[in-house]
């Protein structure tokens, strides 16, 4: 029942933001993005971590603050001694009988065997303050701010790398409806090409070869169809699984833009994404946290202030007297340690060094990573630049092609061209359109790379 209710409110979305889009009913790529955003599991998780953010801000700030505890206790005895110990070391045993002389004369009694209840009622109250602990508390609480912000750098980071797969997944989507359309086409211009072979066959302008090669040909363009269809459906479960849709939802997807030069500075964007990178924010960021685990080792062999007060009641009483929650005994203490570690088997000295080994493998890995980033950007910049003069040629090729083929075709029903050549021809043309298909593809999903190497939204819309 909740599966039903997710996935309709999911599906309400996807209405809600079509309706927003008067005259349209695609949804586009910065759509889908924002889907991702809300839907995406991976990435939620990522949401999930920053309600860490107020609890471990108070408890860093809590540190500061004293410790207090209290405590309430109810406890009965009981006791049976039925022996004692005379003073010449002999065991003697209850009843014991004995005799008083008085004026009257002599009284014997006996005495019975000591037995009976007590009841306890206590409660206290216990105040601890650290007043000087060489300075990890504050140290903490720094560190406690310096971690908010790596996750929300994290945070950003996802984002990016979220928005780099929608782009890919959307793009090959796009592509692979284009392609399907493509090879329907093909199909529509074979079944019309059989259908010529066949009345020429009639006339006898062709032989019987003609027509079994247009129907091998037909058959050929059927099978590239079915197979289209079927990356069609995997294109769409892969996007839904990213913007977290159901797998079998489908939508019209919004064309992707015609191709721009990219006219960025490779020098600059890298400058940008040094600065920027939100995982080199956070890698620069944890060498902060690493200098204060280092300052933190170093107070180690300061010593310790520490404050305490504590306040308690107790009250005994016999079995027939109830417990009490205000007992009437009072006891009170105030105490101020100092405590100072001298020798400790070298320990401390162990920890120090760690911090100071771990500074230096954060900052290492901070210049490796930088350098990283400078060759993704680099990489991705050239890639964007090369996929869009191959694209400018593939269009070109594309364009010579259909012509190419249109002459084919009107050679062929002129009778002045065989179905060999017009084989050739419509090869030709299924190549180059799928060479331009797949180009233009790879130059979005370039651009999503380049967005995710250099941290910046270098588009803000794809939308036509």
């Amino acid at each position: 029942m909740i599966k039903k209710i997710t996935t309709f409110a999911v599906i309400l979305g996807i209405c809600f933001i079509l309706a927003l889009t008067p005259g349209s009913a695609q949804i586009t790529l910065d759509q889908c993005i924002e889907l991702g955003k809300k839907n995406n599991p991976s990435l939620q998780k990522t949401v999930l971590e920053k309600n860490l953010d107020r609890p471990a801000s108070m408890a860093a700030w809590g540190q500061f603050l004293p410790r207090i505890t209290t405590g309430y206790s109810i406890g009965q005895s009981k006791f049976y001694n039925p022996t004692f110990l005379n003073p010449d070391g002999s065991v003697a045993t209850f009843p014991l009988s004995d005799s008083l002389e008085t004026d009257t004369g002599w009284v014997y009694y006996e005495i019975p065997v000591p037995e009976g209840k007590r009841r306890n009622s206590n409660w206290y109250l216990r105040v601890d303050e650290t007043i000087f602990d060489g300075g990890q508390n504050y140290f903490n609480l720094k560190n406690s701010q310096i971690t908010k912000r790596i996750r929300d750098n994290n945070l950003i980071y996802q984002e990016f790398a979220l928005r780099a797969q929608v782009t890919a997944a959307y793009a090959s989507t796009v592509a692979a409806e284009r392609t399907l359309d493509l090879f329907l086409k093909v199909v529509e211009q074979r079944r019309l090409q059989l259908s010529l072979a066949r009345t020429r066959f009639e006339t006898g302008s062709v032989t019987r070869r003609d027509v079994l090669q247009a129907e091998v040909d037909l058959g050929r363009s059927l099978s590239d169809s079915l197979t289209a269809i079927l990356n069609v459906n995997r294109s769409f479960e892969n996007l839904n699984i990213l913007i977290g849709l159901p797998l079998d939802t489908t939508y019209d997807l919004a064309n992707l833009p015609m191709l721009f030069k990219p006219e960025w500075n490779a020098d600059s964007l890298v400058q940008l994404a040094v600065e920027r990178r939100a995982d080199l924010v956070s890698t620069q960021l944890s060498l902060d946290i690493n200098r204060n685990d280092l300052y933190t080792a170093r107070g180690s062999y300061l010593p310790f202030l520490t404050a305490s007060y504590i306040h308690s009641r107790s009250e005994q009483s016999g079995a027939n007297t109830s417990f009490t929650v205000t007992p009437r005994n009072r006891y009170s203490e105030v105490g101020l340690t100092v405590s100072w570690t001298l020798f400790d088997r070298f320990t401390r000295s162990l920890r120090n060094q760690e911090a100071a080994v771990n500074r230096r493998q954060a900052e290492l890995s901070a210049n490796e990573l930088a350098l990283e980033i400078e060759r993704q950007v680099r990489a991705a910049s050239d890639r964007l630049i090369s996929l869009y003069n191959q694209s400018e040629v593939a269009a070109q090729n594309s364009r010579y092609a259909e012509e190419t083929l249109k002459f084919e075709q009107d050679r062929y029903r002129l009778g002045s061209a065989t179905v060999i050549e017009l084989g050739v021809a419509q090869v030709s043309f299924i190549q180059a359109k799928t060479d331009q298909i797949t180009l233009e593809t790879e130059f979005y999903i370039a651009l999503g790379e380049l967005e995710s190497a250099t941290g910046i939204i270098l588009r803000k819309s794809l939308e036509r």
